[in-house]
């Protein structure tokens, strides 16, 4: 393969938007993916995974949760110890790991960083102003991704607080669902920002258990990511809590979306770790019952509404 900057795990809209970012920024772009993509002079492509991780340019996933077991046994198979950055978001539903917990167990953690923060693929594509968040605990890692990727219209913003980072462009996905649910149920603009807003608490109450930093939750990668993928129709979570809300099963509105929606995995993958921690988090434990069919969507906004009364901040 001849010189790259980076190569690209995922020719999703995502990975597409991130490998036209970098080209902006002058970057050569390699691109992995099991089809044939018309690529521009600056992005090459290669259909063999394995090749990606047989080089030393660094490298950005841009895939689904549910795949980082499978490519971390391939980066453990080619003792791959170059820089990876993780642009997915999620926790897995197995496991409930974060993804940098998850791809730990196949390289270390000190080669690892996280990109997340309020940032659709279609506004990136578009070269509409973004800002991000890029946080891990490497010094070096993280000024290699942070000076690849930051660029007028793609603003980067660096943090240490990896797991923190992680959270929020997790959890925002579960929230997104119980507002797209809330607006299909036309509980109108005042129950929406009282979620988005109790919703923030529920991220925060397990960000003080993961030791994850106030600031973070408040910043980019949480409460930046929650109000734009709670508000905007371009969000799969939110056109998703909207489908079932007017009465499509899961798998109805799954299909119609057309696209994973990470909420459905991610409320699984929370739901671990609620158990593990003795958490309440009754907004996302309820779309979490509702992805399950273990109640209805009106049901379940009924039991939050009859709640016995408490302070706002415990």
């Amino acid at each position: 393969m001849s010189a790259t900057d980076a190569i690209i795990v995922g020719a999703g809209s995502w990975g597409k938007a991130l490998a036209h970012t970098l080209v902006i920024n002058k970057k050569k772009i390699t691109i992995y993916s099991r089809n044939k993509e018309n690529n521009s002079q600056n992005i090459s492509q290669i259909n063999n995974i394995d090749e990606v991780f047989q080089n030393k340019s660094p490298v950005i996933i841009a895939t689904p949760v549910n795949s980082l077991k499978e490519i971390g046994n391939i980066i453990k198979k080619n003792n791959f110890e170059g820089p990876i950055i993780l642009a997915c978001k999620g926790i897995d539903a197995e496991t409930g790991l974060f993804p940098s917990q998850i791809l730990s167990s196949f390289t270390s953690t000190n080669n690892l960083a996280v990109l997340s923060g309020p940032s659709f693929a279609a506004e990136v594509i578009k070269n509409k102003p973004t800002a991000v968040t890029i946080a891990s605990s490497n010094k070096n890692v993280l000024e290699v991704f942070t000076e690849m990727f930051h660029s007028k219209f793609f603003r980067v913003y660096a943090s240490n607080d990896i797991i923190g980072c992680q959270l929020g462009g997790a959890m925002k996905n579960i929230l997104s669902v119980a507002v797209g649910i809330s607006d299909g149920l036309g509980l109108g603009p005042n129950a929406k920002a009282a979620l988005i807003t109790r919703g923030i608490l529920e991220i925060k109450s397990l960000g003080e258990m993961l030791n994850c930093n106030d600031r973070t939750i408040y910043g980019l990668s949480g409460l930046g990511d929650l109000v734009l993928t709670a508000n905007d129709d371009l969000s799969r979570n939110r056109s998703f809590g909207l489908e079932i809300a007017k009465g499509l099963s899961i798998k109805e509105a799954e299909k119609k979306i057309g696209h994973i929606v990470e909420g459905i995995y991610a409320s699984k993958g929370l739901n671990i770790l609620i158990k593990k921690h003795s958490l309440n988090l009754p907004i996302c434990s309820k779309v979490f019952d509702i992805i399950n069919g273990q109640i209805s969507p009106a049901d379940a906004v009924n039991e939050l509404l009859v709640r016995e009364q408490t302070k706002e901040f415990v």
